[in-house]
């Protein structure tokens, strides 16, 4: 079966990659487009919905790529709707508006998954195993890009330079807490562009994160080491591979998820937990 899709959103990354992601699947088809800019949207050449409510009427699932705060108002409703949603990160802005989400997903039974990429990366579930398997003491993450800066592809209106710790934060803070284990934030500053965060995992591990997307001349990408007991574990580029196949992956493991009913491990409750890490960051700061 292939799953039908609609996106909502025709920003940047709805057009240059939750779109041609969606309509090159395997196992999903690109069925429409809802957004505040009609023209935009057209300009995926598939059909334009007229209104969110007439765009889940032409899908079975519902893929975001607009702000935190939209897709938190709109996520419940295609969930009501009975649509599977693909979700970008973070979820939303706040804890409450997250959990409000994923009580909408639980009450429904539909199935979701968060668009945190690099878990996609064969790079990172294999670093994040040998981090396990090898006991992390101290690991250390950086994703410095430059993307909020004007004149940038993706420097939208949400995101803006002290946005660092919400954009990009997603990323870095699953990667540590996939290899270390639990965390609980203990320090965060912001110096400029960059953010700062520290936590500590129930493991006993210490960790930390750098954040920046208004860095001039950086591009990333997600970078982490490891120091363990059994010696240095660095994470290989995860951007390095073909982004096809990445794209690939990710449809793959939407459509399949809706196929088997389960959602994958990074799904809204992931993002939930997420969300608290995030906020207890920015109250830190």
């Amino acid at each position: 079966m292939t799953v039908r899709v609609g996106l909502v959103g025709a920003g940047p990354w709805a057009t240059s990659f939750t779109g041609p992601l969606l309509a090159a699947g395997p196992g999903t088809t690109l069925a429409g487009v809802w957004a505040r800019r009609p023209e935009a949207a057209a300009e995926l050449g598939v059909p334009v919905a007229g209104t969110f409510e007439e765009l889940l009427e032409t899908c079975d699932a519902v893929a975001f790529a607009v702000p935190p705060n939209v897709q938190a108002s709109l996520a419940p409703q295609a969930a009501a709707a009975g649509k599977h949603l693909l979700l970008e990160k973070p979820i939303a802005f706040t804890i409450e508006d997250a959990e409000r989400v994923a009580a909408a997903v639980d009450e429904a039974g539909v199935v979701t998954q968060l668009m945190l990429t690099n878990r996609w990366s064969p790079a990172v579930p294999a670093f994040v195993e040998k981090v396990r398997a090898a006991g992390p003491r101290v690991l250390r993450a950086e994703f410095v890009g430059s993307g909020a800066l004007p004149g940038s592809f993706f420097a939208t209106p949400w995101r803006q330079p002290e946005a660092a710790l919400q954009d990009v934060g997603p990323h870095v803070f699953d990667l540590l807490e996939a290899a270390g284990g639990p965390a609980t934030v203990v320090h965060a500053r912001r110096a400029g562009a960059v953010t700062a965060v520290t936590f500590e995992h129930e493991s006993g591990a210490v960790s930390s994160a750098v954040l920046s997307i208004a860095t001039p001349g950086a591009h990333g990408p997600l970078k982490c080491e490891a120091i363990t007991d059994s010696g240095r574990i660095e994470l290989a580029d995860p951007g390095a591979e073909d982004p096809m196949a990445l794209r690939s992956r990710i449809a793959t493991s939407f459509a399949e998820a809706i196929a088997s009913g389960t959602s994958p491990a990074s799904d809204v409750h992931r993002g939930v937990l997420l969300q608290k890490l995030l906020t207890a960051a920015e109250k830190a700061l």
